[in-house]
């Protein structure tokens, strides 16, 4: 006699195929070339939906390309037998792009497993651990801001807005690439101060590099951002996720440091992590294979005493994805936010129901799959393609 388990399992899995896989190009309103989202339909009549990490017009282009040439041969297959999906994949491609599209798709079929459950993601993942996921703002937030004031008063804004944790990137700014001349540091760590002296020395203000310095330069720059006690420095070196180069800096400074958004294999992030030269990793949910795999990394990083701050640069597509996984993780410390610029604000009705944020912390949905829809009058109206 077959249990009831058994049954509502199959029920579950019983006869449900995909007919379409549709890249979409959306405008974004300041960061990068697109959002790239993936809506799957199935002959069920669930669709689901995911989206990828995108960044720069050729690499955005790139995935779509990709995405394209894996949904021929998904069409017919059933969506909700993701770990075979990804099994497939790791063999047939490799590097940034591949697995950005691979990460969509993957987000998409979790969405329509959750669906036919009838469960948030995350209870599909092992049930929440938390009830609010703690957010930090990034500088996302600074829009069209031109100057230091207004940088300033807008990361002032995020802490009014209860965020508790800010980050961002003072070197671009300035031209500061490889080993930076004194006069070009002098004038990115004053802004720093300024950043500090605004959101006050109890704050969590946090530091990106975005892997522009040499090993001598990452140096230089940590000796004088020591003084203003960053909570953790971002992808210090170029290469930014070279262990040995990530320990050699490790070990010069007390300030914490953190990488990890451009590892898109697991066999990367184990060679970071086992070197011992960061704190916090931060895997993005829309590159390095989706909600399974960021789980997995988790578990990985875990065993090392690592802190996990996901990377979550693009879209609320994503930021609803990367909240799942933030919601089952035990060593979270914080989920990264870029949507908080005033110039962003049409982004939070692209999806419906929209993202939940009070004071500076995402409530997870409790609605089935990613528990949201796509705004088809948003959609239309910053549609690219």
């Amino acid at each position: 006699m077959e249990q009831p388990h058994s049954e509502t399992v199959s029920k579950i899995s019983q006869s449900i195929k995909i007919v379409a896989v549709e890249p979409i190009l959306i405008k974004p309103t300041t960061r990068g070339f697109a959002f790239l989202i993936v809506r799957i339909r199935t002959d069920q009549g669930i669709d689901g939906i995911g989206e990828c990490h995108a960044s720069g017009e050729a690499r955005s282009l790139a995935i779509r390309d990709f995405v394209g040439s894996i949904a021929g041969e998904l069409e017919g297959t059933n969506p909700l037998e993701i770990q075979a999906f990804l099994n497939q994949c790791s063999q047939q491609g490799s590097g940034w792009e591949w697995f950005a599209a691979v990460s969509a798709i993957e987000i998409a079929m979790w969405d329509i497993l959750g669906q036919r459950a009838g469960l948030p993601i995350y209870t599909l993942l092992g049930g929440r651990v938390r009830e609010r996921i703690p957010l930090y703002a990034n500088h996302g937030v600074f829009g069209e801001s031109k100057t230091v004031e207004e940088r300033v008063e807008r990361a002032v804004r995020t802490k009014q807005a209860g965020f508790d944790m800010f980050k961002w990137d003072p070197f671009g700014y300035y031209g500061i690439q490889g080993t930076p001349e004194v006069a070009q540091l002098d004038k990115a760590i004053k802004e720093v101060e300024a950043v500090r002296e605004a959101l006050g020395t109890d704050f969590n203000m946090a530091i990106d590099a975005h892997a522009r310095f040499s090993p001598e330069g990452a140096l230089m720059t940590i000796k004088a951002l020591e003084p203003l006690n960053p909570f953790f420095f971002e992808e210090p070196t170029d290469p930014p996720d070279q262990p040995d180069l990530l320990k050699q800096i490790a070990d010069s400074t007390a300030i914490p440091i953190a990488t990890g958004e451009r590892l898109s294999e697991r066999r990367g992030t184990e060679k970071v992590l086992a070197h011992g030269g960061i704190q916090i990793l931060q895997p993005e949910t829309g590159n390095n294979g989706g909600i399974l795999e960021t789980c997995k990394v988790a578990a990985l990083a875990e065993v090392h005493d690592v802190k996990l701050a996901p990377h979550n640069w693009c879209g609320p597509v994503l930021t609803r994805a990367t909240a799942h996984v933030c919601t089952t993780i035990p060593n979270l410390l914080y989920m990264e936010y870029a949507g908080t610029a005033p110039e962003a604000a049409w982004e939070h009705d692209l999806i419906d129901p929209p993202l939940q944020i009070e004071n500076g912390e995402l409530i997870p949905s409790d609605l089935p799959g990613l528990g949201s829809k796509l705004n088809e009058d948003v959609l239309a109206s910053r549609r690219l393609d």
